[in-house]
């Protein structure tokens, strides 16, 4: 559990979600990404109007997603997002068109045509720079993943924030034969985290669907002691009884949030989302699930086959390290 004390200082009050949308797939060919399976003539049948229905159920989310004072998040990390016309219509085309988003979105060399990507709310941050981080594994040079995506801003306190957001190689074919993937995975981070050579002052997180929890080797690799940018990862030790993903009856957190360690005194509160609304009743075991939006070729009732994971912070005009 994480107390606040509340100090005379000046505030401003945040929260930052990353959400795995679930094959969040523009209707039409793409020569970028030529994925015909998501397509009206694919075999998921995928129309105009089953696409606008899951961006309106995903500004639902997004909405719900709102803090105690009605804000609505001041960043959304998205995994799972083919191109950048999907980010367009979901900040333009549904009740989130009210709200100041602006999206951030490059293509990167998939093989399934998915990116990760963002939106951010353009009163609360001011853009100062943004990249992708190449995947790259040695032992397999010709094997393409998801980049990972940097961005840094300014908010209204002049402090800079820094973001990455991430989609990591999954566990096709297993856990321990994947994971040296996870592992380069890692060391790209990490080493593009200490090139940041980042002031005492300034704000770090790292937020993604890592395909490892908090205890496998990839995610411990962030978290040494000997990191020039070692990284505090607030999902670590957390109950089995809860989670961002469900596989075979067993919740785990296969989606986390990772920050600089002097930030926790400023964390108020980190969780996964999870409204009744989101989730739906195990077939064949006891307990609930995410209530995904495809069903084999079926596109259902659902949202996503994971939950958001959102992380609210009290940040104070005095430095970090104080």
């Amino acid at each position: 559990m994480v107390f606040c004390l509340f100090l005379s200082y000046s505030s401003t009050g945040q929260r930052s979600v990353f959400y795995n949308v679930e094959n969040l797939f523009y209707p039409e060919w793409d020569s970028i990404n030529p994925d015909r399976e998501f397509m009206p003539e694919g075999s998921k049948d995928w129309t105009f109007p089953k696409y606008y229905s899951r961006l309106q159920r995903l500004s639902k989310v997004i909405l719900s997603l709102s803090d105690s004072n009605y804000q609505a998040p001041a960043i959304i990390g998205f995994a799972e997002i083919e191109e950048a016309r999907v980010l367009d219509d979901l900040i333009h085309r549904t009740a989130l068109t009210k709200i100041p988003y602006q999206y951030i979105h490059y293509e990167s060399p998939d093989r399934r045509g998915i990116d990760v990507a963002l939106i951010y709310r353009k009163d609360v941050f001011r853009l100062i720079d943004s990249k992708t981080l190449r995947f790259h594994w040695p032992e397999q040079p010709d094997y393409r993943s998801r980049d990972m995506l940097y961005a840094q801003f300014e908010d209204s306190l002049h402090r800079s924030w820094h973001f990455v957001f991430c989609h990591w190689p999954s566990r096709y074919g297993g856990q321990q034969s994947s994971e040296p993937k996870r592992m380069a995975a890692a060391k790209i981070l990490s080493g593009f985290l200490d090139s940041l050579e980042l002031e005492a002052d300034e704000l770090l997180l790292i937020m993604g669907d890592f395909n490892d929890e908090a205890h496998n080797r990839s995610l411990q690799y962030l978290s040494c002691d000997s990191c020039q940018t070692p990284l505090l990862n607030l999902m670590e030790g957390r109950t089995v009884s809860k989670g961002s993903h469900r596989y075979k009856g067993e919740w785990a957190y296969l989606d986390q949030i990772l920050i600089r360690p002097e930030m926790q005194k400023w964390t108020i509160a980190c969780e996964a989302f999870a409204p009744s609304f989101l989730l739906e009743d195990e077939s064949k075991l006891p307990g609930k699930k995410p209530r995904r939006a495809f069903k084999g070729p079926f596109f259902g009732s659902g949202y996503s086959d994971h939950l958001p994971v959102y992380i609210d912070l009290i940040i104070k005009t005095q430095p970090l390290l104080d």
